[in-house]
């Protein structure tokens, strides 16, 4: 199968999608859906208006460039930034191919809902979006890179938090967190990436911003901080109910998961040794959870490694629906 990859260049998830079709045997073109050049970026924040024809003139040459191919598929990993001019001229020039969207973010934070009537497959990891709107519920996934690691001697109660500091209220947890840790004993370390504009959002509120890093971990300081730790503390958006990709690197290395995540206690691969849910910033059990050992220690949880999420977007299948938060 023939298919053009339309996609936001998020860390290393996009090229670890394609390569992953790639295996299956399919032919692959890939282009990013929003440009990376410093020029696109200043203009996002200094001139919306001028960044958004910018980016209109990018979609419209790679129609230019791929109009006349012959794709079976057409996959658009977000779809928001899309004008809806664009998106016909895609429809017209690739009338045979099956359009298929897949959503790493909520209506809430993207509503890419007047995109929804051009696609032939909708599929987002956020339940709550699934449910209203009628799409395909597919989580997030596990990449090779994560899956199988060695079990390395660690610290039996030590917890590792790896993130972007897109917003105050992260950043605080992750503060409150580490005081809560350093008061029970528990081992922490962080990683907290954090871009200019959020810095300077979080001086704006306040806060004296420490410890933060510009750039993305490196991949083996990463796993070096999954291997030597029993757990991971995950703070995810509060305008989703999807789950980070976070709980499924970790689920599928066979840690436990501290996450604010309430939706998490309805998903089938729940349980309370490995998944301990707080409100707001009460860590209250924490300690305890981390020091109780996991039931089953050597589940694989295969549903939720990268090579089925592909599978499930190539077949047109997404996952069942965890019962409606009560």
């Amino acid at each position: 199968m023939r298919i053009l990859l339309i996609a936001l260049h998020y860390h290393d998830y996009t090229s670890n999608i394609a390569a992953e079709l790639r295996a299956l045997g399919h032919e692959l073109t890939v282009h990013d859906i929003m440009p990376r050049d410093l020029l696109m970026k200043g203009l996002r924040i200094i001139s919306p208006g001028l960044w958004q024809s910018r980016l209109d003139q990018h979609h419209a040459r790679i129609l230019e460039r791929e109009r006349g191919g012959d794709y079976d598929m057409v996959l658009f990993i977000q779809a928001h930034q899309m004008s809806a001019a664009n998106m016909a001229g895609f429809k017209a020039a690739f009338s045979g191919a099956r359009f298929v969207l897949y959503n790493w973010d909520s209506i809430a934070n993207h509503d890419y809902r007047p995109h929804l009537q051009a696609f032939d497959d909708v599929f987002t990891f956020d339940p709550d979006d699934a449910r209203e709107y009628g799409l395909r519920y597919l989580p997030l996934f596990c990449s090779r890179d994560f899956q199988d690691l060695p079990r390395r001697e660690q610290d039996r109660s030590a917890v590792y938090f790896v993130g972007n500091v897109v917003n105050p209220a992260r950043y605080e947890a992750v503060a409150a967190f580490r005081d809560y840790c350093e008061r029970h004993l528990v081992p922490f370390q962080a990683f907290m990436a954090c871009t200019p504009p959020a810095r300077l959002k979080l001086r704006r509120a306040g806060l004296k911003p420490e410890g933060l890093s510009f750039g993305s971990i490196g991949k083996a300081e990463f796993k070096d901080m999954i291997e030597t730790s029993v757990a991971a503390f995950d703070f995810a958006n509060h305008h989703q109910s999807g789950y980070t990709m976070r709980v499924f690197e970790n689920l599928c290395a066979g840690k436990k998961i501290i996450t604010n995540n309430p939706r998490i206690a309805q998903e089938r691969f729940y349980s309370p040794d490995r998944i301990h849910v707080f409100s707001g910033l009460d860590f209250s059990g924490v300690k305890a959870f981390v020091d109780l050992p996991l039931a089953e220690p050597d589940a694989q949880f295969p549903e939720y490694r990268i090579q089925a999420f592909v599978r499930h977007l190539v077949d047109g299948t997404g996952h069942p629906l965890p019962p409606p938060q009560t």
